[in-house]
């Protein structure tokens, strides 16, 4: 797994503690809030299609045992 990969597990996982330390948060809405918040900043920098065929590759491997690292060039 990269570094980046690593490092984004670790935050999601510390940020789910932390709202189950709130009784007024759940790990669900703070997965679905934290997807949509990423979505708009990919938009950002790219284009609606390559955004959709990222989150469809995403899908297809959902389960594979590792996760597949691509890389811009």
């Amino acid at each position: 797994m990269s570094g980046e990969y690593a490092t984004a597990a670790a935050l999601l996982d510390n940020a789910c503690k932390a709202a189950e330390t709130d009784p007024a948060m759940s790990c669900d809405t703070l997965f679905n809030a934290l997807l949509g918040i990423l979505l708009q900043k990919q938009a950002q920098s790219h284009g609606k299609a390559d955004v959709l065929s990222f989150v469809e590759f995403q899908l297809d491997h959902l389960g594979d045992d590792e996760v597949v690292v691509t890389r811009g060039c």
